[in-house]
This record gives structure tokens, C-alpha cells and sequence, in this order.
């Protein structure tokens, strides 16, 4: 087995980047993580886990099936085991009963346990060395590697740095999402009757699409978060800002709520949930929903990317997370086997995956949102 002389760094502590420092450790090849953010509190929301994407993973965690979805999924804390009913979707969708609801800060934590990550410290940019590639982070050091893989995800660093004029494809729709705290004398009554112990409900009205799923369940609350989505209206759409910048994510124009009072006749939960005066009092987000592929252009000089940050789904209808699992792994295994060399193969191998992908989940998002 071929070994980098030095440890493999890794940019970005998420989904991606844990997995793949989780079975490099497995595999016994070093690897350090750099994340930009604190250790805690990260991602308190759920997400969907596909079986092909997290049994490959059980080996490497030393788990079973049953323990790995108790341990992380959103309900649980309950005995649950993130349940999610295929008949509460409003258009098909790649889910069956081996499909889960995760909570993604439980299933980071759990990938974190064994790593060597330096929280907190970002990294501001990569230049080429003589013998390889240089990273200079935040906190002032100076990183000589041979091997870098970005697994920072959409707006990675990493990628800005070396491949600053790769865009976006902001595609038209429009999407809010939001999160509450639902008290457990309110959900047992008005939610979970709709629910019918699954974890994820939808509903269509026209070409809106509305979507509530369950972050986490507790013994006095359920946390939830909610979704609003629309296609983007041909001209002058109030509420479709393809150039809107990162910090203007939290920036929810009045034509939202005045959109919401315009949803008559929905049932329970969504009429509580879908409440305009019940949204003025909340943080909600503008979610674009983007696309990016990109070939690694510097591969022979040792900088990777896995994940969001080299091939990019949308939010709605993509499968970021479970693709994130499957990088993580293939990559590990692809170095472990063959050592940095072999990455430059793996990627064109990924390639046609990752563009059939991306055009899956446009699909999907369309249609999500077909009348």
C-alpha cells in the first residue's frame, strides 16, 4: 500500500470531508481536517440517507444497521429510527423503507469521533510551492502538502482560490425554508396525525411546493423545519434574486409573507406551520437553488475536491449528502490502494456520475414543481 509522506489535509469538516478522514483513518493513512467554524453548534436539521450511500459506511464506523440509525436519526432520542413513509411525498421520489431521516449534527459528531481536526481555523488561500502546493490559513500558518483535498462545499475556499471565475447555474426557482420549535402537547395533537410516523410530509398546491420534516424529536418538543417553494414567475419575479450575495441569504422581502396569505385551504399542520404572522416572527432563509461542475484543473499538482464543492446539486430534488458519503468513501479507498497517483483516474471515472447527477436532480426539482 502506497502512503503519502505527509498527512493528506482536508478543507472542510463536513459531510464529505469526515467521511473521507474516517476511512482514511480506517485505512491507516494520516489525514488532518480544517474547518472554519467552531465545533459546536453545527447543523441542526435533518437530512435524507439512501441505504447505498451509508451501509458501505457501517463497516468502516464498526456499526450495525440498527445502532447506526437509533444513534443519529431524528427521532432517536424517542426510540425512533427516522422513519420516513414513501406515500408522504407529493411527487416520487429515490426513497423505501431503507431510506432515513438522519439528524446531520448527530451523524458529523459521529464521523468526528478518532480525527485530528483543527476547528475554527479557515484557510484563505492555496498557492502553488516548488515541491508541491502551499496553504495559508487564517490563523497564520503555513501548510506545505502534496496532497489537498476541498471538501468546503458550494462557496468552497479552496476552489475560489485556485479557480476564481467557476460559476454558479442558479436555476429558476424560488425557496424559503425556516425552522420551529413545535411544543409536544401541539404536535401530538395537530402534527403527528398528518405525520402517520413518518418523518417527512408534503403537499402540492399548483406549482408550489410545500414540504415540513422533522430536525429532531424530544420528550417536551419537536423541532421542525419547513419549506416553501415556487417555479421563478417569466418577468419581474419579487422573490427570484439569482444574484443575490451569501450575506443577503437572511433578507425576506414583504412579497413572501403577502405570497403566504395567499395559501387558502391548506390542512393541518401546514396551516399552522404556513402562517404568515407566525413567519414575520421567525428567522427564515432565501435558498438558491444552484448548480456546479467542474473538472479538478490542478490535479497534477496534488489539490482535490469532493462533494459540493466540485459538483454541486441543488438543495431541493439534489442528493448532496448522500453523494458526499460516496466521495468520501471511493476517494479514501482510491488512495489507499493506488496512493495520490491514482486520484487523477478516480476523478475522470467520477466525472459522468457527477454530470448525471446534476442532471437527475434538475429533473427532480422540476418535477417537484410540475402543475
Amino acid at each position: 500500500m502506497r502512503m503519502p509522506q505527509t498527512p493528506v489535509r482536508i478543507i472542510g469538516a463536513g459531510i464529505g470531508g469526515l467521511t473521507l478522514g474516517r476511512c482514511l483513518l480506517k485505512y491507516g493513512i494520516p489525514a488532518v481536517l480544517y474547518e472554519r467554524k467552531p465545533s459546536s453548534p453545527r447543523h441542526d436539521y435533518g437530512i435524507t440517507l439512501y441505504a447505498s450511500s451509508y451501509l458501505p459506511l457501517l463497516d468502516i464506523l464498526g456499526m450495525d444497521e440498527f445502532t447506526f440509525r437509533r444513534r443519529i436519526a431524528v427521532d432517536g432520542f424517542l426510540g425512533g429510527s427516522g422513519n420516513i413513509e414513501p406515500g408522504s411525498f407529493a411527487t416520487p421520489r429515490r426513497v423505501n423503507s431503507t431510506s432515513f431521516r438522519a439528524h446531520r449534527g448527530k451523524f458529523e459528531k459521529l464521523l468526528c469521533e478518532g480525527l485530528d481536526i483543527q476547528w475554527g481555523n479557515s484557510l484563505e488561500k492555496v498557492e502553488e510551492a516548488p515541491s508541491g502546493m502551499i496553504l495559508h490559513m487564517q490563523n497564520g500558518q503555513k501548510l506545505e502538502s502534496t496532497c489537498i483535498i476541498g471538501a468546503d462545499g458550494p462557496h468552497s475556499n479552496t476552489r475560489k482560490s485556485l479557480s476564481p471565475d467557476t460559476s454558479f447555474n442558479v436555476l429558476p426557482f424560488v425557496a424559503f425554508n425556516g425552522k420551529r420549535r413545535v411544543e409536544r402537547d401541539l404536535y401530538d395533537s395537530l402534527y403527528a396525525p398528518a405525520f402517520k410516523g413518518s418523518n417527512v410530509i408534503e403537499k402540492k398546491q399548483g406549482d408550489m411546493f410545500l414540504n415540513i420534516s422533522i430536525d429532531e424529536q424530544q420528550t417536551d418538543a419537536v423541532s421542525i423545519s419547513w419549506i416553501f417553494s415556487r417555479p421563478a414567475r417569466r418577468f419581474n419575479d419579487p422573490l427570484h434574486r439569482p444574484n443575490r450575495s451569501v450575506s443577503e441569504a437572511a433578507d425576506i422581502p414583504k412579497d413572501f409573507f403577502d405570497e403566504i396569505e395567499t395559501l387558502h385551504g391548506l390542512d393541518q399542520p401546514f396551516k399552522d406551520v404556513f402562517d404568515a404572522e407566525k413567519l414575520r416572527l421567525e428567522r427564515a432563509l432565501h435558498w438558491l437553488m444552484r448548480t456546479v461542475l467542474e473538472l479538478c484543473t490542478l490535479a497534477n499538482k496534488g489539490v482535490f475536491f469532493i462533494g459540493d464543492s466540485v459538483h454541486a446539486e441543488p438543495i431541493l430534488g439534489g442528493e448532496g449528502a448522500n453523494n458526499a458519503i460516496v466521495d468520501g468513501m471511493e476517494l479514501a479507498k482510491c488512495i489507499s490502494e493506488f496512493g495520490q497517483g491514482g486520484i487523477t483516474t478516480w476523478y475522470d471515472s467520477r466525472y459522468p456520475a457527477w454530470k448525471d447527477g446534476i442532471g437527475k436532480s434538475e429533473q427532480a426539482i422540476a418535477l417537484m414543481h410540475r402543475q
